[in-house]
Order: C-alpha cells, then structure tokens, then sequence
C-alpha cells in the first residue's frame, strides 16, 4: 500500500484463536484418578457441615452437573475456566493444576469432531 512516501505492507487482521473445544471425556482425562476423587468427595454435601462448606459442595456439584449437560468442553468459556479455577482455589486441585489443565495444548484425539 502507498502511503504517499512508501510502500508499506498492508495491515493484516488479527488472527483469531483456534477453537478451544475438547469432548468431555478428553476433559475428565486431562485430571488426574486422584484429584476426580477428590472432585467427587468435595461434591458430597453433609448437612452438619456450616454453610460455606455446603455452598463449595453445591458449587462442585453444579460444575458437574454443567459438564455433563454440555455437548463438549470449551476450555476458553469463561464458566469453565472459572469452575477448574474454584477446584484450584478451594484446594482440591494443587496449586498450578487449573492452569495445565485449561491451557494445555489440545491434542488430535482430544477435538471435537
């Protein structure tokens, strides 16, 4: 393109981000057996616990609930993102754990087909 002094190159518009959708199983698989067990323990609800802990029980269980209802797995959506970045938060993931499973590169036998 001639700026009037130059040829300069077009501008070029940004690229978008390549889909971030897995199918549910690729997502249950990128946890470890450990730390589903300890998803599924956080989900149990127990009456004489106080509220906060029965508000995080009824949490993991809606992020639950959320992922099985869903077609696929978009790891880019903010509610998914924000359900593994609670798991982290509340313990039940170590420390960094949200992060390698939400970012990790998506491998062919993950995608949705």
């Amino acid at each position: 393109m001639w700026n009037g002094t130059d040829v300069v190159p077009m501008p070029t518009a940004p690229q978008e981000a390549p889909p971030r959708r897995i199918t549910k199983l690729a997502f249950r698989n990128r946890f470890t057996v450990a730390e589903k067990v300890a998803i599924d323990l956080a989900s149990i609800d127990d009456p004489s616990s106080g509220a906060a802990a029965r508000q995080q029980a009824a949490a993991v269980r809606v992020s639950l609930a959320d992922a099985a209802a869903a077609a696929y797995i978009d790891l880019a959506r903010d509610d998914t993102r924000a359900g593994v970045l609670m798991l982290e938060a509340a313990g039940i993931l170590g420390a960094g754990r949200a992060l390698e499973i939400l970012d990790a590169d998506i491998q062919p036998h993950e995608r949705v087909q």
